[in-house]
């Protein structure tokens, strides 16, 4: 009987209850994760809208138009502006798809000022209902659909936590059945016990493979949870290693898709920025050629004041060009040939090809003396170096503190799968997080010609190579600042 209460037990036991119960707060995980993706759309979507009221009182063709573009834009394919009473107003996009109104109570929620936010398992769709405060009786109302074999999975997820819940509070009467038959007779209680006791492991594992099986469909969300192997069972050991598999696989997904919608973005914004700008550039430039052509030939090309207007123009044109040429190649960056070159032997290169023209500067090497083989582009990599390596040289430069001789140094060491290379300077160091230095065109420069394109472009390549890089304030007690890049090896 203590060996059947044991057995009993240890069914219900807390890593089991952990693995069923953290399952659910994964997939709960998922539905809040759109919400809060949601919010932010509407929340930016609505602030348009309320700063362009004017145009919806004005022109309302135009308006449509704005409206529909907002929609497109974040990707809410079902958005409507509606009245207090749910009837649909204006649809910004033509659809197909059948119009869920929504309930009351959120209604009476959003005109009290709340951002409501509604959710449908069987349409498979999350909503999000909010009030413009600039239109009168005016709710913007949008949904975005949600994958539906995560869905199905979210409700596996429930459904076997739901089941195992039943099991652990009938533990009680599955022990006592056990006692009473083994008391009745003993053969009989053998044969009838391994008969129940193979039924009752397999209603305890089925909702266990089906939680692998859900947790393999969802491929969507931020899941950080990580499982913990263990020896009690084999079913366990690989629901473990699916949710860490799949929760490494979606974090890297994640990422890579956001690098690659933004880099996506920027480039077009740039290609478009580079045609407008550098249409007018070339009459600019042949105009004051030949203002100047003529200007020697009249008795006014002595004065100091037309000429230095003139050299003014050109100038500037240079300059502007120059701009150009950066939009041009941030927005066409090649895709990168990859060989075997020694990473090492790149850097010192590279910072040889700079040291001779900052006397002032200090470069020290001396930390980067491996012989580390990478499969790599080596103009690309190259680049990445040089862009680093001048914002160190422009942060001393820009420096109010540092009276002394500027230094930058290099180190480089193994990790574990990964190649690590820090960039550190004695610079003034930094004044805003990495989010927002890698902002395409985002310069602390602009007084000195920075396009804010060196660090969005280092962020584009090691993205191309399945390499990171951060970049922080030093954190030896120096002023500063440091730039670490990390090439995994797989």
């Amino acid at each position: 009987m203590i060996l059947i209460n044991i057995g009993i037990n240890d069914w219900f036991n807390e890593k089991i209850k952990n693995v069923v119960f953290n399952s659910v707060s994964v997939a709960e995980s998922y539905l809040q994760e759109h919400k809060d993706s949601i919010k932010g759309d509407v929340y930016a979507m609505s602030n348009d809208l309320n700063n362009a009221s004017n145009v919806y009182i004005n022109n309302i063709k135009k308006f449509r138009e704005f409206f529909r573009t907002q929609s497109i834009i974040r990707s809410l394919p079902e958005t409507y502006l509606i009245t207090s009473d749910g009837e649909i107003i204006l649809k910004a996009l033509p659809t197909k798809t059948i119009y869920y109104k929504p309930p009351i109570e959120s209604l009476r929620k959003a005109n009290d000022g709340e951002l409501a936010i509604l959710t449908s398992t069987q349409v498979n769709k999350v909503y999000a209902l909010m009030k413009l405060n600039e239109y009168e009786n005016i709710f913007l109302y949008t949904g975005r659909s949600m994958d539906p074999n995560v869905i199905i999975a979210v409700n596996d997820t429930k459904s076997a936590k739901q089941e195992f819940s039943i099991l652990e509070k009938n533990r009680n009467q599955i022990s006592i059945i056990f006692i009473l038959l083994y008391l009745v007779i003993t053969l009989i209680l053998i044969l009838i016990s391994i008969i129940i006791g193979i039924r009752i492991a397999q209603r305890i594992v089925n909702p266990i493979s089906s939680v692998i099986k859900a947790s393999n469909k969802i491929s969507k969300g931020n899941y950080d949870d990580k499982l913990e192997r263990t020896n009690d069972y084999i079913e366990l050991n690989r629901l473990a290693d699916s949710f860490n598999k799949m929760s490494s696989d979606l974090t890297r997904q994640r990422r890579q898709l956001a690098i690659a919608k933004k880099h996506e973005t920027w480039s077009d914004i740039a290609r478009r920025i580079a045609h407008e700008i550098k249409n007018p550039l070339t009459p600019i430039q042949l105009s004051s050629e030949r203002l100047l052509k003529k200007i020697k030939d009249s008795p006014n090309y002595n004065d100091n004041e037309i000429r230095e207007c003139i050299d003014s123009i050109t100038r500037q044109v240079s300059e502007i060009g120059l701009l150009v040429d950066e939009f041009s190649n941030f927005a066409r960056l090649p895709n990168p040939e990859f060989n075997d070159f020694n990473i090492c032997l790149l850097l010192k290169n590279c910072v040889d090809d700079i040291k001779n023209n900052y006397s002032n500067i200090n470069f020290d090497i001396s930390g980067i003396d491996h012989n580390i083989v990478l499969r790599c582009d080596k103009n690309q990599i190259t680049r990445v170096f040089q862009n680093i390596i001048i914002n160190s040289i422009n942060s001393i430069s820009e420096s109010t503190t540092n009276n002394s001789k500027g230094n930058i140094s290099f180190n480089g060491y193994l990790e574990e799968n990964c190649f690590i290379i820090s960039i550190s300077d004695n610079g003034s160091g930094l004044k805003y997080e990495k989010d927002e230095l890698i902002k395409p065109y985002f310069t602390t420069r602009k007084k000195t010609g920075g396009t804010g394109l060196g660090l969005s472009i280092v962020e584009k390549i090691l993205f191309d190579h399945n390499a990171d890089f951060e970049i922080n304030n030093r954190k030896d007690g120096l002023v500063g600042a440091t730039a670490s890049i990390y090439f995994n090896f797989n």
